[in-house]
């Protein structure tokens, strides 16, 4: 039977066990990485939860939900995927367990679904308005560097050829604000409605959280003394995601993002690993990250609304007096 657990109510060693003895395992599915992307007050998260009679979690997922405010005053939760969180699932070590009824959960719960990003989808019929199939690119690295380089696109091996003879410095750290300052000031342009500090505050969290736990690889691409780009790995379980980058102008022109990942892939070459390059929808860094010969790993989107129609009117008026 699926129990409805508060953050409260979560045993964090019993859940933790269950996500990492799952096939499914992976880093967004933690306790403590769900905490620190999902911040109170304006969001939070529960557990959907099958235990035996010892306490022990045979099945979980978790569901995260923001807080929605018309006016300044908060008046709802919805289901809402945050960000540096690409998908979650239903994590369990019984590669029989049926999916559906956490599924059925959702939409018979909760009146609207914003985003819900999940890899598995099972057969039936739900309540969702819209079922999108995406898709991450992931690298194979156990088959060794040379195999990988192969691979690469002819255009993404000059480049590498001439971000190699750029004169490049790389430099570890463990410092994020070189990295937020590269983003601000060359990406947040492209991005509709910009980014809000909030977001920014949540990557300073996760950075610190990840370095603690001695997760993560920033590095930074340096030349003539300035930081012309950045990227975040983290490393955890048969994974190494590429978890946030930023590139100057400069750094763009010089290839910088192409050698900082080139590096990371290099070194993590030959063991039994997938390397995440967490694939937006915008199809030029798609073709980026295919460029590496990653290929196409999917999972799910959905959406619902169950709202009558004055909840979709007042829906629309906060929408806009949000944007």
């Amino acid at each position: 039977m699926i129990q409805t657990l508060t953050r409260h109510q979560i045993n964090d060693s019993a859940w933790n066990a269950c996500v990492a003895n799952s096939p499914q395992g992976i880093l967004y599915g933690y306790s403590w990485y769900l905490d620190t992307v999902l911040p109170a007050p304006s969001w939070k998260w529960i557990g959907l939860v099958i235990a035996d009679d010892a306490g022990n979690y045979l099945a979980v997922m978790p569901i995260p939900l923001r807080q929605k405010r018309m006016l300044g005053i908060p008046y709802s939760w919805v289901v809402h995927q945050p960000f540096f969180c690409q998908f979650v699932s239903v994590f369990s070590s019984d590669q029989t367990l049926d999916p559906t009824p956490f599924m059925q959960f959702m939409p018979q719960h909760f009146r609207y679904g914003s985003t819900f990003r999940i890899r598995q989808l099972p057969d039936g019929p739900f309540s969702f308005g819209r079922v999108e199939t995406r898709s991450t690119q992931v690298l194979n690295l156990s088959v060794g560097y040379d195999v990988l380089y192969q691979r690469y696109s002819r255009d993404r091996k000059q480049n590498l050829k001439r971000a190699l003879s750029a004169n490049w410095s790389i430099l570890a750290s463990t410092d994020p604000e070189p990295l937020i300052t590269l983003f601000c000031k060359n990406h947040t342009a492209g991005i509709d409605g910009g980014v809000a500090d909030w977001a920014y505050a949540i990557l300073r969290n996760l950075v610190a959280e990840l370095s603690k736990r001695k997760l993560m690889t920033l590095r930074y691409a340096c030349r003539d003394g300035r930081m012309e780009a950045g990227a975040l790995f983290v490393s955890e379980g048969n994974r190494v995601i590429y978890l946030f980058n930023a590139a100057s102008e400069a750094g763009r022109r010089g290839n910088a993002r192409t050698l900082l990942v080139d590096q990371m892939i290099r070194e993590k070459a030959g063991m039994k690993l997938l390397f995440d390059f967490e694939s937006p929808e915008k199809l030029s860094i798609r073709e980026f990250y295919k460029s590496f010969g990653a290929s196409d790993e999917p999972f799910y989107d959905l959406r619902w609304s169950r709202l009558k129609a004055v909840e979709k009117i007042a829906r629309t008026v906060v929408n806009r007096l949000n944007s």
